[in-house]
């Protein structure tokens, strides 16, 4: 069982290795619940290792990261933590639907052993719809996703990750490659998340119209914190 105690992600001495040399080195990070913490620094500088590090998609050559108080590899609720890639990977075979990939991020709340109860496959439907709305793709949920735009495939993304409804989302760079509508629909959606409480770890090269939701800042440069920032804090519902 998670420890309801520990922050939802830490990094402690992180080191990865990539063809002999150091991508992150001595890496300390703590984020806390409720933290909407941006990941800054120049390209190269290791911030999509990080987040990938922390999640246990990339293996430690030293350190330790837990997620909830668990290693990675421990760590078994995983529909608290929505991840949301760089890109949407566009494989061979039948195309998906915008609704189908958005649907996939249900899955992780489902028991494998048997089938959904009536009562949870509405419920499932209705996070979709919400998800979709929230990223103003309810229109194109029929639409093949491989037809729509760079931005449009990013807010896909989100809306899946939203429709698991997590603790915590990792976001690599939202944003990149994306239009400056397509931006806004994100900081919509990223703001609502902030006035929840939602946890939000956001990779950016640069922040744009991100920058008034985040609360804390770490720079990075050739593998190492440089620079951390604490803003301050976004007004919560009571």
């Amino acid at each position: 069982m998670n420890d309801t105690t520990a922050p939802p992600l830490a990094m402690t001495g992180g080191l990865v290795r990539r063809d002999g040399r150091a991508v992150l080195a001595g890496v300390d990070l703590r984020v806390e619940a409720g933290d909407v913490l941006a990941v800054l620094g120049p390209n190269g500088a290791g911030k999509s290792t990080l987040v990938k590090a922390l999640l246990g998609l990339v293996p430690l050559a030293a350190g330790r990261t837990e997620i909830f108080g668990e290693p990675p590899a421990r760590f078994r609720d995983w529909r608290r933590v929505g991840y949301v890639p760089q890109r949407l990977p566009m494989g061979g075979g039948v195309p998906a639907t915008v609704r189908e990939i958005v649907a996939s991020g249900r899955v992780a709340r489902r028991s494998r052993w048997r089938p959904a109860p009536l009562a949870d496959r509405a419920a499932d439907r209705a996070a979709v719809d919400r998800a979709l709305e929230t990223v103003g793709l309810a229109g194109r949920a029929r639409d093949s996703a491989h037809l729509l735009s760079g931005g449009q495939q990013q807010r896909v993304l989100i809306a899946r990750a939203l429709a698991g409804e997590p603790d915590v989302f990792v976001m690599d760079e939202p944003t990149a490659g994306v239009d400056a509508g397509s931006q806004a629909a994100l900081a919509s959606a990223l703001a609502a998340l902030a006035r929840a409480g939602r946890t939000v770890v956001l990779v950016a090269h640069e922040l744009g119209p991100m920058e008034p939701l985040v609360t804390r800042t770490v720079e990075l440069g050739h593998g190492r914190v440089v620079r951390e920032t604490a803003r301050q804090t976004l007004e919560r519902p009571a």
